[in-house]
C-alpha cells in the first residue's frame, strides 16, 4: 500500500512540477521568433577585433591574416587596444577584455564585431558589459566555441547573430577552408546561403501521421 502512494505521489509531483517547467520553458520563445536582424555589411565599413576569452600567444600571425581578409572584402580593421594582453588563460585581465569589447559596442563606427578565439573566458565578462547602446543599434557578432555565452546573450536581448569562424581559424591555409570563408563573407553581406547535405541510404521517402 505504502509502496503505491509513493508511485502517486512521485506521479503527480512530476505531472504538476513537470507542466510548470514546460510553461517556463516555453515563455522566452515569443523574444525568438523576433529577433532583430542587424545592418549587413557594405564597402567601407569597420569590423572590430576583440579577444573576449582566450590567450592569443604567438597568434599576431593569425590577426594579420584577420585584417587582410577584411581588407580584401573593402572593409576595414580595428583592433582592440588589449588583443595581445596576458592573464594566465585569458587575453588580458576581465576588465581588459570588457573594455575593449564595451568599446566595440559603443563605438556607432564598428558595424560588426569578430571575436579573435574561443576557450574560455567570455562569461566572465557578461555581467560587465553594458547594452544599452547595442540594444539601440545592433551590430553582428561573430565568432563560435566560447563566444556561444555572448551569442546566448544577444538572442535574450532579441538580435541576431553570426555563428562563424574567429581570427584564429585563419592559421589553417585558405585554400583547405575556401567554403568556411566563403560562407562567412555572405553572411556578412547578406548574401543568400545555400547548402546541400547528402542524404543518408538508410533515409526512406513516404508519408507518416
Amino acid at each position: 500500500m505504502y509502496r503505491n502512494l509513493l508511485i502517486l505521489y512521485v506521479f503527480c509531483a512530476t505531472f504538476f512540477l513537470g507542466k510548470n517547467t514546460i510553461i517556463a520553458q516555453n515563455e522566452p520563445l515569443k523574444q525568438v521568433l523576433n529577433l532583430t536582424q542587424p545592418p549587413y555589411l557594405k564597402a567601407g565599413d569597420t569590423v572590430a577585433i576583440v579577444a573576449p576569452a582566450g590567450i592569443l600567444k604567438n597568434r599576431t600571425a593569425e590577426i594579420e591574416s584577420a585584417k587582410k581578409l577584411l581588407k580584401s572584402w573593402g572593409l576595414h580593421a580595428q583592433v582592440g587596444k588589449h588583443i595581445f594582453n596576458q592573464e594566465h588563460h585569458f587575453a588580458g585581465t576581465d576588465d581588459e577584455r570588457c573594455e575593449d569589447f564595451q568599446n566595440a559596442l559603443n563605438n556607432p563606427n564598428i558595424k560588426a564585431i569578430w571575436c579573435a578565439r574561443g576557450g574560455y573566458g567570455s562569461v566572465r565578462i557578461l555581467d560587465k558589459l553594458d547594452w544599452s547602446n547595442f540594444k539601440e543599434n545592433p551590430k553582428w557578432i561573430i565568432g563560435y566555441s566560447d563566444i556561444t555565452a555572448i551569442h546566448n546573450q544577444v538572442h535574450n536581448l532579441g538580435v541576431q547573430s553570426i555563428h562563424a569562424m574567429m581570427c584564429t581559424s585563419l592559421q589553417d591555409t585558405p585554400e583547405t577552408i575556401t567554403e568556411t570563408i566563403n560562407t562567412f563573407k555572405y553572411s556578412l553581406f547578406g548574401q543568400p546561403l545555400h547548402y546541400t547535405l547528402k542524404g543518408s541510404k538508410y533515409n526512406k521517402t513516404g508519408s507518416v501521421t
